[in-house]
C-alpha cells in the first residue's frame, strides 16, 4: 500500500490521473449526445413507419370506396352520420396493413372513441388537447412516449380526412421495446468503449508522462549528486526549446556557477591562508632580528660604542623593513576590500617627473625620460598613481641595480601608457608568469639582501586595475625588463559655446 501511495503521489501519476479525470466528463457528454441522437433517430424512423402504415391504410380505404362507387360527398356524409362505421373501417385497414402489430384507436369529431383494433386491446390515450390540435390543424401529432401497464408505448395521432376537413382522429401506438432494446445495447457498447478508452488513456498517459518526465528524473539525480558534493555533476540533456529543456539548461548553468563560486572560494581561502603564512614569515624575520639585537645589547654589547652603533643601525634597518611590509600589507588589504578611490584629472607626465626628481635609494646614473612636454591628462587616484610609480622605481633600482632606465608615456588607443624599460639582467622565463603573485620572489632574489617582500608588482597591478587600467610585464633574461601600466584618459571637456 505504501508503494501504491508513493506512486500515486508522484507527478507522473498525478498528471496522468488529471488527464483521465478531464477526459471522463468529455466521454460522458459525448456518450449522452450519442444516446439522445440515436433515440431521436429511432423514434423518428418509427414515427415515419407509422406514417407510412397510415398512408397505406388510407390508400386501401380509398381503393375500397372506388370499388363500391362511393363519392367524396358520400364519404363525408358517412363520416358525419356513421362515425362508428368509419372508425371501424380505418382501424381494420390499419390493423390489416401493419399485421396487427400496431394498436389503433379511432375517435370521432367529438373525440369519442369509435373503434379499437385489434379487438380487446387496451391502447394508451393521448391528452384531449393533443387530439384537438390534430383535429383542428389536420396534421399528425409528434411521437410521444406513454407509459402503460404492459410497457412504454410510442403514440402518434393522425387526422381522418374526408373531403376538405378532418372528421376524426386515428391514434396509432406501438411498443417501445425494440427501441429500448437497441438503446440498452448502445449503452452497454458506449460504456464498454468508454472504459476501454479510459484504460488506454491511462496507459498511454503513464507512458507519455514517464517519457516526458524522464529529464526531470535525470535532473533530480544530478541535484542529489551535487548535494552529495560532486560539483562536476551535470544533467547534460540534449538542448530543446520546451520548458524542460530550458530548465535543464538553467540547471546546468546554475551548477557551473556554483562550481565556479566554490572553486573561487577555495582559491580565495587558499590565497588567504598563503597570504597569512607569507605575511607571518616576513614579519617574523625582522622581529626575530630585533629580538636578537636586543639580547645582544642586554649581554653588554651596548658598552662598546661601535657595537652599539652597529646594533642600532641593524635594528633601524629591520624596523624600516617591517614598516614597509606593513604598509604594503595595508595597501593590499584596501585593494581586497575594494574601498572607494578618489579619482581626479591630473597630468601624468608632471606626476612621474616629480617622483623621478625625488628619487629613491640606489638610483642609476642614467634615467632617460621620454614623457613629452605636453600634458597627459588621466583620470585616476593621484595617491595610487604615486604608489605605482614609486614601486616601479624601487623594483628597477633593486633588481636591476645600476642599469639604465627609460621612462616613456605614449598615448595610444584611448589609454595613457606609462612604460619603464631597464637594461638589467632580466627575469628568467620560469619566473615571469608569477611576478604579479603576492610574496613571489624569483630564485635569484630569494636572499634578504637582494629581494624584497614580493609585494611590489602585486600592488602595482592591483592599483592599476582599481583605476580601470591594467599592468603587464615582458622580459628576456640578459636583455632587460619592460613594465607597462595603462591608465584611463581624462574625458575631453566640450568646447566653450560661441556667440
Amino acid at each position: 500500500m505504501r508503494r501504491i501511495g508513493h506512486a500515486l503521489a508522484s507527478l507522473r501519476w498525478r498528471l496522468t490521473l488529471t488527464f483521465v479525470a478531464l477526459l471522463l466528463p468529455l466521454l460522458v457528454l459525448l456518450a449522452g449526445y450519442q444516446y439522445l441522437t440515436l433515440r431521436a433517430s429511432l423514434i423518428s424512423n418509427r414515427v415515419g413507419e407509422l406514417q407510412a402504415d397510415f398512408t397505406s391504410a388510407k390508400r386501401l380505404i380509398a381503393n375500397r370506396e372506388r370499388a363500391l362507387g362511393a363519392t367524396t360527398t358520400a364519404t363525408l356524409r358517412l363520416c358525419t352520420n356513421q362515425p362508428q362505421l368509419v372508425g371501424t373501417a380505418v382501424a381494420s385497414a390499419v390493423s390489416t396493413v401493419t399485421g396487427q402489430t400496431v394498436q389503433v384507436v379511432v375517435y370521432n369529431s367529438s373525440l369519442t372513441e369509435e373503434a379499437v383494433a385489434p379487438v380487446g386491446a387496451s391502447p394508451p390515450s393521448l391528452d384531449d388537447a393533443v387530439l384537438e390540435g390534430v383535429l383542428s390543424r389536420g396534421t399528425r401529432s409528434v411521437g410521444q412516449q406513454v407509459s402503460t401497464n404492459t410497457g412504454d408505448q410510442l403514440v402518434v395521432a393522425f387526422p381522418v380526412v374526408a373531403g376538405t376537413g378532418a372528421c376524426g382522429v386515428a391514434q396509432l401506438s406501438v411498443s417501445m421495446t425494440p427501441i429500448t432494446n437497441v438503446l440498452h445495447d448502445e449503452i452497454l457498447l458506449i460504456t464498454a468503449g468508454g472504459l476501454v478508452i479510459l484504460v488506454l488513456a491511462l496507459v498511454l498517459g503513464v507512458l507519455l508522462t514517464g517519457r516526458t518526465l524522464g529529464p526531470m528524473r535525470r535532473l533530480t539525480a544530478t541535484a542529489e549528486q551535487l548535494a552529495a558534493g560532486d560539483l562536476s555533476a551535470r544533467s547534460r540533456l540534449a538542448p530543446s526549446r520546451d520548458e524542460v529543456g530550458q530548465l535543464a539548461s538553467s540547471f546546468d548553468h546554475m551548477a557551473d556557477r556554483i562550481q565556479e563560486a566554490f572553486t573561487a572560494q577555495q582559491d580565495s581561502e587558499a590565497q588567504v591562508r598563503r597570504f597569512i603564512a607569507d605575511a607571518s614569515h616576513e614579519l617574523r624575520t625582522p622581529l626575530t632580528a630585533l629580538k636578537g639585537y636586543i639580547d645582544v645589547l642586554r649581554r653588554g654589547a651596548g658598552r662598546e660604542p661601535a657595537a652599539l652603533d652597529a646594533a642600532l643601525e641593524a635594528m633601524s634597518s629591520e624596523s624600516e623593513r617591517m614598516r614597509v611590509l606593513v604598509l604594503d600589507l595595508l595597501t593590499l588589504a584596501r585593494l581586497d576590500a575594494q574601498r572607494e578611490s578618489h579619482p581626479e584629472d591630473f597630468d601624468l607626465n608632471a606626476a612621474v617627473n616629480a617622483l623621478l626628481n625625488e628619487g629613491v635609494p640606489g638610483m642609476p646614473a642614467v634615467v632617460e625620460r621620454a614623457l613629452g612636454p605636453a600634458p597627459l591628462l588621466v583620470r585616476a587616484d593621484r595617491g595610487a598613481v604615486s604608489t605605482i610609480v614609486r614601486n616601479l622605481l624601487v623594483n628597477a633600482c633593486k633588481y636591476a641595480r645600476g642599469a639604465a632606465q627609460h621612462w616613456s608615456s605614449p598615448n595610444e588607443g584611448g589609454w595613457a601608457k606609462l612604460e619603464l624599460r631597464d637594461e638589467g639582467p632580466g627575469i628568467p622565463a620560469a619566473d615571469l608568469p608569477h611576478v604579479f603573485e603576492r610574496f613571489y620572489r624569483g630564485e635569484k632574489t630569494r636572499t634578504r639582501e637582494e629581494g624584497g617582500s614580493g609585494l611590489g608588482l602585486s600592488i602595482v597591478q592591483g592599483l592599476a586595475r582599481a583605476q580601470g587600467g591594467d599592468a603587464a610585464i615582458r622580459s628576456t633574461e640578459g636583455a632587460g625588463t619592460t613594465v607597462t601600466v595603462w591608465f584611463p584618459l581624462a574625458p575631453i571637456p566640450p568646447p566653450p559655446p560661441t556667440d
